[in-house]
């Protein structure tokens, strides 16, 4: 088996249902019914082949091989979504980037360009480096314009949203998502990513969600958060366990907002089941400290703080230093 079908089959087994450039995807089939914690298993693969993975990228890059480096790099996004690893993933992109900017000038074909600068957005997301991540974004969104690539500039309008998101511009973050919304309706029955459209829009809708929690409209983000989860839950393509992990991490922030902690626990508790099943230790750790929140509002400080212990343990098992530490002195303050 060569490196780049481990990789693929590997990520295909994590996600899958997400659209994919990489030819060698075409030629693997993602199971119809996963069986339980396979999704966990792939993820442990990936992680214990990492460093090989990256060092495969620096070789085929010395020896002109452009598309095998962003190819690679497309096959560890489940990889660096649910575990992080910032520092190799800037790494590889960057690479990943130039890989398939040389591939465009040969061969005309920019949908790799958008593909690998969207990745390492999420990266610098990742480090807290906005301007690098709305750069990155930005150039996606162009590269995929030119070629016309719809279901990629869709991919960057979501993304350079959640960067706004982060950043707490939940107005221009709301119209990003519904412009991308737009997008993914100009794609018609054949097109590229057409297969991938429920999935996606159900992702938009999730993010509309969290976008009406910043604005403070509790009500219509709880509607848009509950019809996200109908939709993951009734895709044609099969459940998708891990983003439907993610509402309820939403729903519980925003039933935090709202005031109301013992509700919020309830989806806590539901989001920290599932990012435990599905092995995402990066979300996982986000969930358990949401859920210390919860706990510290509904006056359970012991539960509190071993939620937010098992959060750093967590973030440090994943080389995440900033949350580490952001989580130690939530547990230091707690404790005062």
């Amino acid at each position: 088996m060569s490196i780049r079908w481990f990789a693929a089959a590997a990520d295909l087994r994590v996600i899958p249902h997400r659209w994919h450039l990489g030819p060698v995807y075409d030629r693997l089939t993602a199971p119809e019914h996963p069986e339980p914690g396979d999704s966990a298993r792939a993820l442990r693969e990936l992680r214990a082949e990492r460093e090989n993975l990256a060092a495969v990228i620096h070789a085929a890059e010395h020896h002109g091989y452009d598309d095998l480096v962003w190819q690679l790099c497309e096959a560890m996004w489940s990889l660096h979504l649910r575990l992080g690893f910032h520092a190799q993933w800037i790494e590889t992109h960057l690479r990943g980037v130039e890989a398939a900017r040389r591939g465009a000038e040969e061969f005309g074909d920019r949908r790799a360009v958008g593909r690998m600068l969207v990745q390492l957005a999420f990266a610098y997301m990742g480090v807290g480096d906005a301007d690098r991540a709305e750069e990155a974004l930005e150039a996606a969104i162009i590269a995929d314009a030119e070629c016309g690539h719809l279901r990629g500039r869709a991919t960057a309008l979501e993304a350079l949203g959640l960067l706004r998101l982060k950043l707490w511009r939940h107005d221009e973050a709301r119209l990003g998502f519904e412009e991308a919304q737009r997008v993914l309706g100009g794609i018609r029955e054949g097109d590229d990513g057409r297969r991938d459209v429920p999935r996606a829009t159900a992702l938009l809708e999730h993010h509309i969600g969290r976008a009406l929690t910043q604005e403070g409209a509790f009500p219509a983000a709880l509607a848009k958060l509950n019809d996200a989860l109908v939709r993951f839950r009734t895709l044609p393509e099969g459940a998708d366990t891990y983003n439907e992990g993610r509402v309820y991490m939403s729903l519980g922030e925003t039933h935090l907002r709202a005031g109301d902690p013992e509700l919020a626990l309830v989806c806590l508790d539901k989001a920290v089941e599932t990012m435990t099943a599905e092995g995402a230790d990066l979300q996982l750790a986000d969930a358990l400290e949401q859920r210390a929140e919860g706990h510290r509002l509904a006056g359970h400080p012991a539960e509190a703080a071993e939620d937010l212990r098992a959060a750093a343990a967590r973030y440090e098992k994943q080389e995440d230093a900033v949350g580490a530490e952001r989580v130690r002195e939530r547990l230091a303050a707690l404790a005062g």
